[in-house]
């Protein structure tokens, strides 16, 4: 039988890639603009007047590029959705189908009042999204070995504080240059102090801001380093040892719903990205820890309801297949 249309999965992976690489030349041009304005490496008059090529010239040529590349993400993705759509009315499929893996961007309709939990095996309204115990089985990765960033003789002990992180953890920040250390700092904190104004919370785990923080997190980190970055980093994250099994599934089950969103809308800004993520928690299209342990989505369970995955045992998970070539932006 031939084959007609386009494969969804095919071109939703193309506007990734592309906006990938939209962000990576925005991060880089953004690098060379401190460093070239600084003027700290190089004085007199050449310096001068490649400062004034690349402020008349070079960077808005960089500028303009970014721009086109990631309106051709944007392109390629809405043609993934009216291929998407077209197979669906016809019945067929394009190959690939546009069955997503449960995560949204978003656009539910479930409703932003609270509801009644469903069971564990039951599906949601919304028929792609998988039933709570499947989130559960699906949302888990292997315990890694940790090690002390930065290390012990490393000068950024000086202005950053050690912790304990994954090996690849550590890969990864020993990537990044200086001023995207700061930028990965920021957004840290831009995570948390976001999710406290939309979502107040006293503990911060297992709720709508826990939600909200994972999601806005990982949609900060898409746009600044892009999403195969952000995806070997957050999932990295979770493979800390100990982590209970109902909050490494909330948790790697929502940093996916924040990188879809950022993905989806490359030209957003840090408080458009907040507001899609806000209407995502609203929506349901995240999810906290249920009373039963167990991930539901985010607008059936009340905040002032949800468990405490600290009382659930650690599960055993996959190991990720991380993506060699994003380990450094460099």
């Amino acid at each position: 039988m031939p084959f007609y249309g386009a494969d969804v999965d095919q071109l939703k992976a193309l506007s990734k890639a592309l906006a990938s690489g939209a962000s990576l030349l925005t991060t880089r041009a953004r690098e060379l603009d401190s460093l070239i304005t600084q003027g700290a490496h190089w004085q007199g008059q050449d310096a001068k007047r490649f400062a004034s090529d690349w402020q008349g010239h070079l960077r808005p040529l960089l500028e303009r590029t970014s721009r086109g590349i990631e309106e051709a993400s944007k392109s390629v993705l809405t043609n993934a959705d009216e291929q998407s759509s077209a197979s669906t009315e016809g019945g067929g499929s394009s190959g690939s189908g546009s069955g997503g893996s449960g995560t949204g961007s978003g656009n539910s309709s479930q409703g932003d009042s609270a509801k009644p939990a469903n069971d564990a095996t039951t599906k949601t309204t919304d028929p792609t999204q998988p039933t709570p115990q499947e989130i559960l089985e699906k949302y888990q990765v292997s315990d890694a070995e940790t090690t002390n960033w930065p290390g012990d003789w490393d000068p950024l002990r000086f202005v950053t504080d050690q912790r304990v992180v994954t090996e690849k953890e550590a890969e990864l920040l020993n990537g990044l240059g200086p001023f995207e250390l700061n930028a990965f700092k920021g957004i840290h904190d831009d995570a948390f102090s976001v999710a406290d104004e939309r979502f107040p919370s006293e503990d911060r785990n297992d709720d709508q801001n826990d939600a909200f923080r994972h999601a806005y997190w990982n949609a900060l980190m898409v746009k600044e380093f892009g999403a195969d970055w952000a995806e070997d980093y957050a999932t990295a994250h979770e493979q800390l040892p100990g982590n209970p099994a109902p909050r490494e599934a909330m948790d790697l089950y929502n940093n996916e719903v924040g990188r879809n969103v950022a993905i989806a809308n490359p030209d957003a800004s840090a408080e458009e990205l907040a507001n899609l993520i806000e209407e995502a928690v609203n929506n349901g299209d995240t999810v906290v820890v249920g009373p039963d342990l167990l991930p539901h989505p985010s607008n059936q369970i009340p905040a002032d309801q949800t468990g405490d995955a600290g009382n659930a045992e650690p599960a055993p998970g996959e190991d990720p297949e991380f993506n060699d070539e994003s380990r450094t932006t460099s």
